[in-house]
């Protein structure tokens, strides 16, 4: 699995949420797919149909974080009930290519561990958003993408 970096421009994803922790997070993020594979539909009739998806995280308050499935939107305007959008700024992003079948979880806690702090660089914390990237949906290979500063 190959690092890489890229620079992101502002752009925004919209989808379905859920506030969950470390604890939790298997079952709730299950929940969570079901729901968006269910739902996706209501995404495209207002943003258009797409092939990739996007996890976006954000850390909360005392040690939970939200989890958001969604879709890139180039505009937002009214939104159902539940729909959830996020802007995310401009940022020197850290890309890593994960193969299909490895679970988030143990991607991102080799990513975090090994792979970032090996190659001298540390998440941009004041950033605020990490993202898992689906290029072509659910179930195949994807990416992590952190924003990061050089150590």
């Amino acid at each position: 699995m190959k690092l890489e970096f890229k620079v992101r421009e502002t752009f925004n994803i919209c989808g379905y949420c859920v506030e969950t922790s470390l604890e939790t997070c298997g079952e709730e993020l299950s929940k969570l797919w079901c729901d968006f594979e269910t739902r996706k539909e209501e995404l495209f009739r207002m943003f258009g149909v797409r092939k990739d998806f996007y996890g976006l995280m954000w850390k909360t308050q005392n040690g939970r974080y939200c989890y958001l499935i969604g879709i890139e939107a180039d505009s937002i305007g009214k939104l159902p009930d539940g729909v959830v959008c996020k802007q995310i700024l401009p940022a020197n992003y850290a890309v890593y290519d994960v193969a299909a079948g490895k679970s988030a979880f143990d991607a991102w806690t080799e990513y975090y561990e090994k792979t970032l702090p090996d190659a001298g660089y540390t998440p941009n914390a004041g950033h605020g958003f990490d993202f898992e990237y689906y290029p072509n949906g659910g179930g195949e290979a994807y990416q992590l993408w952190t924003p990061v500063a050089k150590t």
